[in-house]
């Protein structure tokens, strides 16, 4: 039984090494992230596979490999890439690793036909197994063969010991088939697209599975239609219900819709030094969570960093199985810049060969300082390999400090302050949006991307919410500016642009669609009650300041006074707690209001995913607070501005 979600994420990989001895591993993206944090490529090879391999229709196993391990989120696609695979090579031996809960896959399956008996007689998991069985042996076409087809929940990893995140669901934002807030109050599964459907089924499913392996049943509560959605997911799918009369422990588990609060995912006002890496230096090829080091400095070969380039292989900065690295790692999150660089300092100069001044000698480590030692490394490869992680980890934040990026970043932070300051001072009517349309004209005099100045225009709407009120002329005029800016700059903006003409004209409706999400996003509060504002007054009641929707839902939960919490729903009341108050009302006693931390574990889990600042506040919420309940922090993805903007703009 797991008794953290690190532990569980290690039993479910460990069934997976018990499974490929002997094969071909043929692995999907988002599985390869999950492998990364649990120690990466050598776990594979280490435990008996013949060969890793991506999973692509280009790829196939060698005339002698007969057994080969698919482990797959098991779509549609990529059931056709197995086909592929199995049909160009020579297998007498396939285990389908399905990391996509077997009741969710059996419904996409058969999504045509009428289940409903099957699923609800709790035989949709069997079923499912059955029937793709029979696709790998029909796909095998020989006598003998050998199949198996097991569900493996590996959907997390675990940066920290509280926190996790989930990197198959780093794209599912509440959303409701291109709107931020759907058409109707009422909404149900049917409300979403049939992939948005499929992507909160598919979620609801593995965290069933995470559940059951820690032994929890869960109270659980929520803020959102999304979270909603996702809760009564969990509360009334016959998978569910069955594991929660088997499962013993209570546990509290607390949903947020992100969209509710952008400001702290768009914001480029950050302390954790790994959101400051997030935001300058480029992501791992084919990862969302993992930042691309530049090797070269330590190479004697002469090499131009790309992080799509196969010449050089990009160094990261989470290394599973190096405890010192796991502690700098939790530094980037947890601790300031200024005991990072001393960390980094105090490590590498263990193993410096020039003799630097020791830590306790130097008064300020700057970039400078941790470069020379890791140039004094550079060609001597005993030293690498024996320091490999640490070197990395060093790598990635001088990188970070000594890019040019740095500069935009400490630009847009003065600006999000210029902006703030505005917003409080003038509730009614505000200049702020003529003077972002005069930023994106003169963006590159300034130095500036369109990109960054749309997260900026996102976490703008988000701060104001409903209390501030933009004039429509100036609204206009940034429509009109965004739709200019957006054709100068198509190629950076759109991934999708290369090669093919974009027109004014579709400029011009792709900026309308950005301005009429960027409305909804200053309307996501408008419904709550107790945190429809994030910019509160200062404690030294001197000017006003970001406190985000997450932060105080955390500091209201952990407060010893557990004020009253309208916004956040409890799933689980419903007609028994009907039926109780009208008891209640005949024997004139009061029944006990649930309270999230009444559970001595809490998850929180935010849909749209969390910065590292965000993380390290909360925790540092629960910590001051005194109590003794373990909190978890849960979320999609770690998110840095351009990527929080492109999920709620849809670009």
């Amino acid at each position: 039984m797991a008794t953290s979600v690190k532990e569980f994420g290690k039993a479910w990989w460990a069934e997976v090494y018990n499974r490929i001895i002997g094969a071909v591993v043929f692995i999907d993206d988002y599985s390869s992230e999950c492998l990364h944090w649990d120690g990466g490529l050598f776990n594979l090879l280490h435990g008996g596979a013949v060969a890793v391999k991506s999973l692509s229709p280009f790829e196939v196993c060698e005339k002698d490999q007969r057994k080969a391990v698919f482990i797959t989120q098991s779509t549609s696609t990529q059931l056709q890439t197995i086909k592929e695979i199995i049909h160009n090579s020579d297998l007498t031996h396939s285990i389908l690793i399905s990391c996509i809960s077997l009741d969710v896959l059996y419904l996409e399956l058969n999504k045509d036909k009428d289940v409903t008996d099957v699923v609800t007689s709790g035989k949709a998991a069997l079923e499912a197994t059955k029937q793709l069985e029979g696709m790998l042996t029909g796909w095998i076409n020989k006598q003998p063969c050998a199949v198996e087809v097991v569900y493996i929940p590996i959907f997390t990893i675990s940066p920290t010991n509280v926190l996790f995140l989930t990197p198959p669901y780093q794209n599912v934002t509440p959303q409701y088939n291109g709107k931020l807030i759907p058409d109707s109050t009422s909404i149900d599964l049917y409300t979403l697209t049939n992939h948005e459907r499929s992507m909160l089924r598919r979620l609801a499913g593995s965290l069933n599975s995470m559940l059951d392996s820690m032994n929890f049943k869960e109270d659980i509560y929520y803020i959102g239609q999304y979270s909603s959605l996702l809760a009564g997911v969990l509360e009334n799918s016959p998978v569910c219900v069955a594991r929660k009369k088997n499962c013993s422990t209570p546990v509290s588990l607390v949903i947020v819709d992100r969209t509710f609060d952008l400001c702290g995912v768009t914001s480029h006002s950050v302390e954790s030094v790994l959101d400051k890496m997030m935001g300058v230096l480029p992501k791992f090829p084919g990862q969302c969570n993992e930042i691309a080091v530049d090797m070269s400095p330590l190479c004697v070969a002469n090499a131009v960093f790309h992080p799509d380039d196969v010449q050089l292989s990009p160094g990261c900065l989470y290394h599973a199985d190096d405890d010192s690295c796991l502690q700098t790692y939790d530094y980037m999150i947890n601790k300031s810049q200024k005991e990072v660089m001393f960390d980094l300092y105090n490590k590498l100069s263990k193993i410096d060969v020039q003799k630097s001044p020791g830590p306790k000698m130097l008064l300020k480590v700057t970039p400078q300082s941790v470069e020379k030692i890791i140039s004094a490394s550079k060609g001597n490869y005993d030293i690498i390999s024996k320091h490999i992680g640490i070197l990395q980890q060093a790598l990635g934040v001088v990188q970070m400090l000594k890019s040019p990026r740095r500069s935009q970043m400490e630009l847009l932070m003065s600006l999000e302050k210029q902006v703030q300051e505005n917003l409080a001072a003038s509730r009614e009517s505000t200049s702020v949006l003529h003077q972002l349309s005069y930023l994106i004209k003169t963006r590159k005099e300034r130095n500036l991307h369109l990109k960054n100045l749309l997260a900026l225009l996102v976490h703008v709407y988000s701060l104001a919410g409903t209390e501030v009120i933009f004039t429509s002329q100036h609204e206009e005029q940034l429509h009109q500016t965004l739709s200019v800016a957006m054709f100068e700059d198509h190629k950076f903006l759109f991934s999708n642009s290369d090669g093919n003409m974009v027109t004014p004209e579709e400029c011009e409706r792709i900026s309308s669609n950005v301005m009429d999400l960027l409305k909804q996003v200053s309307q996501m509060r408008k419904n709550l009650q107790r945190y429809n504002s994030v910019l509160k007054p200062c404690e030294s009641g001197i000017g006003h300041e970001y406190r985000g929707v997450l932060q105080q839902l955390v500091d209201d939960l952990v407060s010893t006074e557990r004020p009253d919490i309208p916004d956040l729903r409890h799933r689980n009341e419903g007609i028994k707690d009907l039926l109780r108050t009208g008891l209640n009302i005949l024997t004139s006693k009061k029944s006990k209001i649930k309270h999230p931390m009444d559970n001595q574990t809490v998850i929180i889990f935010v849909i749209g995913g969390i910065t590292a600042d965000e993380c390290k506040q909360l925790h540092r919420s629960v910590i001051t607070s005194g109590i003794d309940n373990n909190v978890l922090i849960g979320s999609t993805k770690f998110v840095n501005p351009v990527d929080a903007m492109k999920d709620v703009l849809m670009l």
